[in-house]
């Protein structure tokens, strides 16, 4: 088996010479038999695929920003795929495929086509307090602008919502001290109130950077969706053993069974993200169709 890797890694090589990258891509490609190969234009400090634990592919990093991925299974499912070289942040989907050519199995992650791009909204306030907010990162998908809302009786709504109890312990995730839980959803006049409860479980203060929202459609495992947040009631600052709700409003889409919510939370000090995966069981049956 190694030496049949390291063939293959040898083809790819000297066929990348002869193939130029592909920028910003929605997903990456793997094949049988094969070896896909990302190029990154600064050293990886984050590569991980699906929720840390998938074993359908194996990778290993080369000099720091070079990547081989290859299947070890025979049909491996589509999953999630993050990484981070630098300062930018790429969140693909990375797929397989029976027949592809290799010139495809190249991709190349360059420093200055990031595919993490700043926040324009308005800075978040402190103390629970609300705001308008493209917290979600729009410029993402130009397809999905932020909806104009009603911010009166949208920011009313939010305000009931958040001052629900019902936590779902199965779906949270804990990384740097902060444990991020999901509560719980609804939706109401074409928007999705989603809440969520951040805990500060060190002592040092947590400034939230930018939030992430995403639809991943299990029939469309090549896009990740955007979805822009029109409103937002909550803190984004956390003091030492600090817990609050924090909820965000963003257009309703139309959530199949077998979708999943993604939730990506920055902090504003070391740039590191904190990634949620929400089922759609989690969600009340009313929002998910079949």
């Amino acid at each position: 088996m190694k030496q049949l890797l390291t063939g293959v890694l040898c083809i790819c090589l000297l066929s990348w010479g002869h193939a130029s990258g592909q920028a910003q891509p929605d997903s990456i490609i793997t094949t049988k038999g094969a070896v896909t190969l990302i190029t990154c234009g600064s050293s990886i400090s984050t590569f991980q695929i699906g929720d840390g634990k998938n074993s359908d592919y194996d990778y290993r990093i080369v000099d720091g920003n070079v990547v081989f991925i290859r299947p070890v299974v025979a049909n491996p499912r589509p999953t999630n795929l993050v990484i981070r070289e630098g300062d930018n942040i790429f969140y693909m989907i990375l797929a397989y495929r029976e027949k592809v050519g290799l010139s495809k199995l190249k991709y190349n992650l360059s420093g200055g086509a990031s595919a993490s791009r700043t926040s324009t909204g308005a800075q978040n306030t402190t103390g629970g307090t609300s705001s308008t907010a493209n917290t979600s990162d729009p410029a993402a998908d130009d397809n999905t602008p932020v909806p104009d809302v009603d911010t009166v009786t949208v920011g009313n709504i939010a305000a009931d919502f958040i001052k629900q109890r019902k936590v779902q312990r199965q779906y949270e995730t804990t990384s740097e001290s902060i444990t991020v839980t999901f509560s719980q959803a609804m939706s109401l006049n074409n928007l999705m109130y989603l809440c969520f409860r951040i805990k500060n479980q060190s002592g040092t203060p947590y400034q939230v950077g930018k939030i992430t929202i995403m639809h991943k459609v299990h029939t469309d495992t090549a896009t990740l969706h955007h979805l822009p947040v029109a409103y937002k009631k909550g803190p984004s600052f956390f003091g030492g053993r600090d817990e609050k709700n924090v909820v965000f409003v963003t257009p309703a889409p139309v959530l199949k069974k077998a979708d999943e919510l993604i939730f990506i939370m920055y902090n504003a000090a070391t740039k590191s993200q904190i990634v949620l995966y929400v089922p759609m069981t989690g969600l009340p049956k009313y929002m998910v169709t079949k």
